[in-house]
């Protein structure tokens, strides 16, 4: 909890931070409440925020808020703002992934394919892993 790998490219740069949070099937909206606070905290009102939207990869699911920040003198290098908040579909989770995106264009596919390429091991997913690995 608490530490964040960051990757940078002229174009961007990823954030990605594990959180605790007791999740089981995310039926408290754990996950969009975290996906609302970072997006919040990161733009400070300065941006153009979009209503949340529901995600789901390969190994887990959760939601998306973007924002731009508005054209102007405090208008940043890295304008555009993804915040995925994710955690495994393997019931009784106690931890989630924060993912945010800062990207100079709309679109950057390299930060799309980091965050599609993301493997979230839960309990059930790590020993069916182990298993297979002949250990």
């Amino acid at each position: 909890d608490g530490e964040t790998a960051r990757c940078r490219q002229p174009e961007g740069e990823v954030e990605i931070e594990v959180f605790k949070a007791a999740l089981v099937i995310d039926r408290d909206g754990i996950l969009e409440e975290k996906a609302r606070h970072a997006i919040v905290d990161e733009v400070a009102g300065g941006a153009d925020v979009l209503e949340p939207m529901p995600v789901t990869l390969d190994s887990a699911s959760g939601w998306r808020i973007d924002a731009e920040y508005r054209r102007g003198a405090a208008r940043p290098a890295l304008p555009y703002v993804h915040v995925f908040a994710l955690a495994s579909e393997d019931l009784g989770v106690d931890a989630g992934v924060l993912v945010t995106v800062r990207s100079a264009s709309a679109e950057w596919p390299a930060a799309e394919a980091i965050v599609r390429s993301l493997k979230i091991l839960a309990r059930r997913t790590a020993s069916a892993n182990d298993r297979g690995s002949g250990s």
